[in-house]
């Protein structure tokens, strides 16, 4: 993967309008987010009426399975796969864009300050918007696809690639929903968050490789102390993740 040839100016220019696009529906939604509070409140009430055991039960396990935990756990593994197969690029992709995303979600949650639904069948206790497993999974699915994308090229292994990315990101985004652990809106400001920071990091990623600040050779040692310093912090979020969690439940 790492000898892919690009067609910068085009390329970049894409990317660089949809990230601002979905920057600007980021902004948009939060700014407006109060204006969805009816259409929010009745999804929340509606909720209840398709709550069943067997459903709970699988919306439950989608929640540990795209929880901010268990992504930086996979992100990890993922990382230090690639960065033994000698894709280290690839490798400190993955866990800058993963790490990056869990600290703008946190950042926006804390400045915005939204409470959640009182009525959630799990406990949590973070702030509501956005949400941070559907901002998650766009990432972390997002540079999955984006890989593949790359590996092949034909049109129908790519059409399948997109549909089946947003059909986990749309069923992790019903399944906050469901759970009622978040409105529909912290979904929605999820979708666009995540969307904004994968058309980013991959725009960042692109403009080094073209640059030739990537390569093998300038790159080698610095890949090595970023990829390790990467992981220290992925895994003192991981430790912070199930020690706040146990802290929180003990109290």
């Amino acid at each position: 993967m790492d000898n892919i040839s690009f067609k910068p100016a085009k390329t970049e220019r894409n990317l660089l309008i949809v990230c601002l696009v979905f920057l600007l529906g980021f902004v948009l939604v939060t700014f407006f987010r109060t204006s969805f509070h009816s259409v929010d409140v009745a999804v929340n009430l509606w909720i209840p009426s398709i709550q069943s055991g067997a459903l709970t039960f699988f919306a439950e396990t989608i929640a540990i399975i795209f929880g901010t935990t268990s992504l930086v756990i996979m992100s990890l593994v993922i990382s230090a796969v690639l960065f033994l197969k000698n894709y280290k690029t690839h490798a400190l992709l993955f866990l800058i864009a993963m790490g990056g995303d869990a600290v703008l979600v946190s950042v926006v949650k804390t400045l915005d300050h939204v409470a959640r639904p009182t009525n959630g069948i799990l406990f949590d206790t973070s702030f509501s918007y956005p949400s941070g497993h559907s901002a998650g999974c766009i990432v972390f699915g997002g540079l999955l696809a984006y890989f593949a994308w790359r590996h092949w090229q034909s049109t129908r292994s790519r059409t399948l690639i997109g549909v089946g990315m947003g059909a986990v990101a749309g069923v992790v985004g019903f399944d906050r929903v469901y759970l009622n652990v978040h409105w529909l809106s912290d979904v929605f400001g999820g979708w666009l968050l995540g969307a904004f920071w994968l058309s980013f990091i991959i725009l960042v990623f692109q403009q080094l490789r073209n640059s030739g600040n990537l390569e093998p050779g300038r790159f080698g040692l610095v890949s090595k102390l970023v990829f390790t310093a990467a992981c220290v912090v992925a895994v003192f979020l991981v430790l912070y993740g199930v020690f706040g969690n146990f802290l929180s439940f003990s109290f």
